[in-house]
């Protein structure tokens, strides 16, 4: 079921208390949203359990949380270990292989794990290390299931109560006793400064209400066992010294009886543990009493418990990591599946707007292709009238290139005469025949290179005279021009006539 809510929701169920606590993530601590408890009379055997924790659940919307579960500690075994290792990897390795000397069960039957709670000078470490039957974990996770939730996490009781009193009493360098009344359980912590260094608990099915029938019997079971623990505490410290004071905690009873008889019974300052509200950001006011495996669990669900210890069976791992990567799979297939169909939206919008702009242009062309063909017969006919102006109408740029092809000496110019598109006539004197000649030749050559206007150059009619008692020759020489045709197949000289000579 997907997540609605931001919240967290630590459930605690057995066969005579249902507890949830609710909470919004904080990084400061644990912000308290409600806290809800139900007791009744259930068992598992019959599924009425099953049906109360399912009613429970969908009452108060625990579905759309994160669900994290708590196993008892009375329900497994725990030890602390001290192993020469500080490499989890090596840890996990070494509490496998000693498994079966601390449990009746193969290693195949057990769901494991392990916590480091202090890395030591000499390269070795104190572990706390948990071993519980598959059937226990597998059965708390089918009643899970069966009341319609999937727990991310299932904390042990221990690890979660010593949390919330290493962090909650972070600064303490005393030795202390944690004592915690649950329903059908009782567990006794050792806390020496910052460490945690002693755990012990034992099913005790009775009702820790001071006006119960049974009352009496209860504390009396009590006081023995937290003398019994405190003093296996005192054998197993490193110098024999015992807790300076018990701290008494529970989410199900005013613990300030308890605290009279176990201060009566032990001989030590005990107290209720207030400690547990250091914990609380906001909400303190909604908690009936006070349940340290609550808030702890809450801190180790944020990330922020020294002692981290999830008992989820592997096989339920591998299911999420399955699920997950499917998850991901259909995310990442779904965005492939979006980004084609954009892309093939964008390519038929692109194809589409082409198209569309083709035919805009084409309806153009088509409206602008008269106007064009006119001006691109405009083109042609300044194109001719260019050719015809720079060929024929430049009559001092052939003089002058004439002058330039005129012999240095024995012949000069007497008359230069253009005619518009007919040709030049040059007449002029020449102290003999082969001047002419050579000025002629000249001619012929500028045309065949530069001057195509001079190419058809000859001489005209001559004649002998005497010039001041010199014989002289009267020279023509005649320059006829090319005849042009257009794209009608009129010449140059029918198109344009004679005109007047232009004489220089």
């Amino acid at each position: 079921m997907a997540r609605k809510t931001n919240y967290i929701s630590i459930l605690q169920f057995n066969e005579r208390t249902i507890s949830l606590l609710r909470a919004r993530r904080n990084a400061r601590g644990v912000d308290v949203v409600a806290y809800e408890t139900e007791h009744g009379e259930w068992s598992a055997s019959d599924d009425s359990l099953r049906a109360a924790l399912k009613a429970f659940v969908e009452r108060h919307a625990v579905a759309h949380d994160a669900v994290c579960t708590v196993l008892p500690r009375h329900d497994m075994t725990a030890r602390i270990l001290s192993l020469p290792s500080q490499d989890p990897g090596e840890i996990d390795g070494m509490v496998r292989l000693t498994a079966e000397e601390y449990v009746p069960y193969p290693v195949d039957e057990l769901v494991m794990a392990q916590c480091i709670l202090q890395k030591l000078p000499d390269g070795s470490a104190r572990v706390l290390a948990v071993f519980a039957h598959r059937d226990v974990v597998e059965s708390h996770v089918h009643l899970a299931r069966g009341a319609g939730i999937e727990p991310e996490q299932i904390y042990v009781s221990s690890a979660c109560l010593a949390s919330a009193a290493l962090v909650a009493l972070k600064d303490t360098t005393e030795r202390l006793a944690v004592v915690n009344l649950a329903s059908g359980g009782l567990e006794v912590l050792g806390i020496d400064g910052c460490r945690m260094t002693y755990g012990r608990a034992l099913a005790v099915p009775r009702n820790w209400d001071p006006d119960s029938d049974g009352a009496q019997a209860a504390y009396e079971e009590l006081a023995v066992e937290v003398r019994a623990s405190l003093s296996a505490y005192r054998r197993e410290s490193d110098d024999g010294a015992g807790a300076d004071r018990v701290h008494v905690g529970s989410d199900c009873v005013d613990v300030r009886h308890a605290c009279e008889i176990l201060s009566a019974e032990t001989g030590l300052e005990c107290a209720p543990a207030r400690f547990a509200h250091r914990l609380v950001v906001n909400g303190a006011d909604r908690l009936p009493g006070l349940p340290l495996v609550s808030l702890g669990a809450a801190l180790a669900a944020q990330g922020h418990a020294p002692v981290a210890i999830s008992l989820v069976p592997e096989t339920i791992v591998r299911q999420r990591q399955r699920l997950v990567a499917r998850r991901k799979a259909g995310r990442a297939l779904a965005l492939v599946v979006a980004l084609a169909v954009a892309l093939l939206a964008l390519y038929a919008q692109a194809l589409y707007q082409r198209k569309a702009y083709i035919r805009r242009l084409e309806t153009r062309i088509a409206a602008l292709q008269p106007a064009a063909e006119a001006v691109e017969q405009k083109t042609r006919q300044l194109a001719r009238l260019q050719t015809h102006v720079e060929s024929h109408g430049t009559a001092l740029g052939l003089l002058a290139r004439l002058c330039t092809l005129m012999p240095s000496s024995g012949i000069n110019i007497t008359r230069f005469a253009f005619v518009h598109g007919q040709g030049i006539n040059i007449e002029g004197r020449a102290e003999s025949e082969g001047n002419v000649f050579l000025l002629t030749e000249s001619l012929r050559e500028a045309g065949r290179n530069d001057v195509p206007e001079f190419l058809r150059a000859h001489q005209g009619p001559w004649e002998r005279e005497m010039e001041r008692n010199q014989e002289v020759i009267r020279y023509t020489i005649v320059i006829p021009f090319p005849e042009e045709a257009d794209d009608d197949g009129h010449t140059a000289e029918s198109q344009a006539g004679y005109g007047p000579d232009d004489g220089y």
